[in-house]
Parts: C-alpha cells; structure tokens; sequence
C-alpha cells in the first residue's frame, strides 16, 4: 500500500505518461454520466492486451488532441478486458508502482484573468 501522496499530476497528458512508462496502474475516477466512483486496474501496454483488442494503428496527434481538448484517456480496463474513457477532470488518483499521485487538473481559469495582451511598442500595428 502507498505512503501517503508522494507527487501531484496537473494535467492528461502527464498522467498518460506515468501509465504508460509504468505499464500498468489503478486509477480512481467518478464517470460523468452517472457519478458512480470507480477504481480501475488499466494499462497501455500492448503485450498486456489481447491481439485482437490491440488498435491496427496508433495516432498520436489524436491522443493527445482528445487529452488536452476533452481531458479523455483511453485506457485498456485489465479486469473487465475491454477499452474505457477515463475522465481526467474527475480523476482523484493514480497508482503506479506502489506509488499514489494525486490528481489535481490545472484550470488555469485566475491565470486567464490576469494575462495582458502584448500590443507592441506605440505606434506598431
């Protein structure tokens, strides 16, 4: 079991990539539709998936277009055998060898409020 939480993972794309170098994981999350919390054992490694669940091809520009535009990540469930979304923005943590990153998604949304348009020097249009 874990020792408390040991680091913070802020955004999609950071916690694809804790799972995939780890090869597999638990992730708490809530599902959107319903509420219902759900504690699922998941991987990204290949060699874990059955062949004919394995995708014919990887986009990449795609996944990380759905990570960082819907906070989506599709993760291969290992109990249930079967390709799952996994809602980044109502995940509460990963686990990933023995250790537990809370997930904190960045809003950003103060950051916005106080940035200033760069307008150039007087006279530049």
């Amino acid at each position: 079991m874990p020792q408390g939480d040991i680091d913070i993972i802020s955004s999609a794309i950071e916690f694809w990539n804790k799972l995939y170098e780890a090869g597999e994981g638990i992730v708490k999350f809530t599902k959107k539709g319903d509420g219902t919390v759900r504690i699922m054992k998941c991987t990204l490694d290949f060699s874990r998936i059955p062949q004919p669940q394995q995708p014919k091809t990887v986009n990449m520009a795609k996944i990380l277009k759905l990570m960082h535009h819907n906070g989506i990540i599709h993760v291969y469930d290992l109990e249930k055998k079967e390709w799952r979304s996994v809602p980044f923005q109502t995940s509460d943590w990963l686990e990933v060898n023995e250790t537990r990153f809370k997930i904190r998604p960045f809003s950003g949304g103060k950051l916005k409020e106080n940035i200033v348009p760069f307008k150039g020097k007087e006279g530049e249009k």
